[in-house]
Order: C-alpha cells, then structure tokens, then sequence
C-alpha cells in the first residue's frame, strides 16, 4: 500500500492489507531472515495519518533493534474484524494485534490473547492513563490489552452551519428532544436537501447513551443484555421520528455515507450539520472541511427525567499478544517503544489523529499539537469531570446488527418494533 494513497483509498480498501512487505521493503536474504526474531502486527486504522505514524514508529523500533523484523498488516475496521476472525479461527493469529472492547472480549474469553498484568507496571507502567481507557482493556480483570488511544462519545458539530441558519448551538447538557427539535429547525433553514443530523440509529455509542438515559445501558458488567424489548423499540422508534420530521435523511440519502470513508459522511459532504459519533473522526472530518467543527455531548437524559452525565472515555484501539506467540517478550518491548520511549511515543502520536492515554502525553499534545488536537484534548478533560460508568464488553458485529435493522425502519420493511426483536435475536446468538 503507498503512503501516496489519499485517505479514502486506505480507508475503502480494507483488503489491500501491508502484510506483503517488511518495513524495510527490501528483500531479506533466506540467512538473514533466519537470524531475525519475526512480529507479524495485524490491526486496524481510522486514517491515514494513523497509518502513516503507525508504520513510522515501526520502522524506527526496527531501526535501533536490527535483529527484529516487524511485519505490518493494517486495514480498516471491518475488513479487519473478518480477517482477524479467520486467522484465529485457524490457529495462526499474529504475534500482536488491535482490539476494541468488544473484540478484546471475545477473544480473550476464548484464549486467544494472553493477560499482560506480569507486564505492569514494569515495563508498561499505566499509572497516569485514564483509567477509563486502561479499564477498557481489561476482561475478567485482568489487563488483555495496552490501550493506544483515548476516545469519547460526541457530536462533531459544523458550527458554520448552526451560525448560517441562525440557529444557536444548543448547551452541552440537553436532551433527546432538544437533538431533535434542534435538527428538525436545522433541516428547515437549510434544506430542501440538508438535514440537521446524520442518521445514528445504527450506531452503537449513542443508543448505549440513550438506554442509559432510561436507566438501561446496552449490556451489564456480566456481559449480559442490559435493556427490554421496549427500550430498545423506543431507540428504533426515536430515529423513525427523526426521519418522519426531516429532522434525519430518509434511508436512500444516509445509505451514500459509507461506513469507512469519512468523505461521504454528510457533515463533510455539505447534507447534515451534526454528526453523532466519536472523538477519533474528528481531525479525519475536520481535515476535510473548510467549516468550523466542534465538539458537543449528546443527550444525556429526557424532559422530565433525571438529566446527568451518560458519557465516557475509553480506548478505541488497544494491543493485545497473542497467547501462542513465541514472541511475547519481543511484542512487550514493541509496546514499550510505542509508548514510552520519548522519541518512539512523539513519533506515534504526532499528526496520527490519536489522542494518548497517559496524562504526559497529552499535555505534550495539548502544547505541541494542532487545533483539532486541543479540542479533543478539552472535551475529553470535560467528560471525565462527571464520567459515567464505563462502556461495557459487547460482541463484534453490533454496528451490523444494529444498522441492519435500523435500515429495515428507514426502507419501511419493520415496525420498530419488530427491528427490535430483530436485534435482539441477532446480538442474543453472539451472547451464548
């Protein structure tokens, strides 16, 4: 894969992996590959900033440890998840791979990866990490994985937008009711063909936050369903209304938004002035619009109802070593470099878009990074003066099973509540 390929390329090509190659990109002769220890690092990145700083921080471990050869093989999300689950199905994981807090779950429940606590806090000292991002890469409390990034919920907010329809941005703390009606005013300035927010009934962030603000929460500490049939009809019915009002695209106009490239999302596509997703997308998004984007909380309860702080930290994008590596020792030192060797963690970081986990690090961002950064940096400082309790362990595959039947609304084929059950069954089979 070039680093000349532009960021819709890397992203829309997930089977165009970098496992073709050494980061030396040159031939290595059959002696000299016998005497090198080999890592094979499978993962998955949201950009190609990422990418590109990802490879560099490889390159420059391979560097200063020439008897080690690293083998990258980085994809998008989803054809990651696929590859991932096949190479583990067959006994011939990588040495060291990327996980969320759902893969981390699945695969560490069935033995895949190793526990890393012998490892803590020497060499991998996470003492000033948020917590929140350390606890997300843990299963069954023990450490699985060494979180590489910090994120949050959020709206990517295009205040030019607001500010050309004359519309106030509405205060971090509001309601379902208010995104609605907020988006529904939005359309109406602005339209015929733009709409307040971006279709989110298939994402699986927010509805965890709109289940908490009834009570609920997508799935318990017991990695159980945490919510009845009705909450999540209402999540179902809430986002049938967004489109009946116009408030929301109809299911045609959000189905051009693909899911891995951010230039067809309709905040950057000029259709929608909000986008509820995480803080990860925002320097992708920012990147590509000349408008002013901001951070803004969701909802965090109803009218009428209790409101509080639903949001959260965690980590996006941990590491995790495979329990049948050879090279553990080796993948713990890959780790160390990344993030705590001085010239290692600045070349990781620097312009990837991520945002690092140890107060250090982001200090040094908030200092030396760009506008973007510090802007995440602030909201991320914001969520965790009240944080809510963590995101707990899920599936893989909910964004599938939550847009497959949040699309069956939109095109009129289920009632929402029939697309309930419909999630339900799905998630439920994943669960046993």
């Amino acid at each position: 894969m070039s680093m000349q390929m532009n960021r819709r390329e890397v992203l829309r090509q997930g089977s165009a992996l970098l496992g073709a190659a050494t980061l030396s990109g040159l031939p290595l002769s059959k002696a000299a590959s016998q005497s090198k220890v080999r890592v094979r690092f499978a993962g998955y990145v949201e950009s190609q900033e990422q990418l590109k700083q990802t490879l560099a921080v490889l390159k420059l471990y391979s560097e200063k440890n020439p008897g080690v050869e690293i083998i990258p093989e980085f994809t998008n999300f989803g054809a990651f998840t696929d590859k991932i689950a096949t190479e583990t199905a067959g006994g011939n994981a990588p040495d060291m791979f990327s996980v969320n807090v759902d893969l981390l779950a699945e695969y560490a429940r069935r033995g895949v990866t190793t526990p890393l606590d012998a490892y803590v806090p020497n060499p991998i000292n996470l003492s000033d990490y948020l917590q929140s991002a350390v606890n997300a890469a843990k299963f069954g409390g023990k450490q699985y994985a060494i979180p590489n990034d910090a994120i949050g919920p959020t709206i990517i907010t295009n205040a030019t937008s607001f500010e050309k329809a004359g519309i106030k941005v509405p205060d971090q703390m509001w309601t379902w009711e208010d995104l609605a009606e907020t988006s529904a005013a939005l359309s109406k300035a602005l339209g015929p063909r733009f709409w307040g927010v971006e279709d989110a009934g298939g994402n699986y962030i927010p509805c965890d936050i709109f289940l908490r603000g009834r009570g609920k929460s997508m799935f318990t500490p017991d990695h159980k369903l945490g919510f009845a049939l009705e909450d999540m009809e209402a999540w179902y019915a809430y986002w049938k209304m967004m489109r009946d009002t116009k408030a929301t695209p109809p299911g045609d106009v959000q189905a051009l938004a693909g899911n891995d490239d951010p230039s067809t999302a309709g905040i950057v596509a000029g259709r929608a002035a909000m986008n509820i997703t995480l803080t990860d997308s925002f320097v992708g998004f920012q990147a590509l619009s000349q408008d002013n984007f901001i951070l803004h909380l969701m909802p965090n309860g109803f009218r009428g109802g209790e409101m509080k702080q639903r949001h959260y930290c965690y980590a996006g994008n941990s590491t995790t070593v495979s329990a049948k590596s050879p090279n553990q020792k080796q993948v713990i030192d890959i780790i160390r470099f990344m993030h705590f060797d001085p010239e290692g963690a600045k070349t990781y970081y620097t312009d990837s878009g991520m945002i690092p986990c140890s107060k250090a690090g982001r200090d040094a961002l908030a200092a030396s990074g760009t506008d973007a950064d510090r802007k995440i940096i602030a909201y991320l400082d914001l969520l965790q003066k009240d944080p809510a309790p963590p995101r707990y362990p899920g599936v893989p595959g909910m964004t599938g099973m939550l847009t497959r039947a949040n699309e069956g609304v939109a095109f009129g084929k289920l009632t929402p509540k029939q697309a309930a059950q419909q999630f339900i069954n799905e998630v439920s089979t994943r669960l046993k």
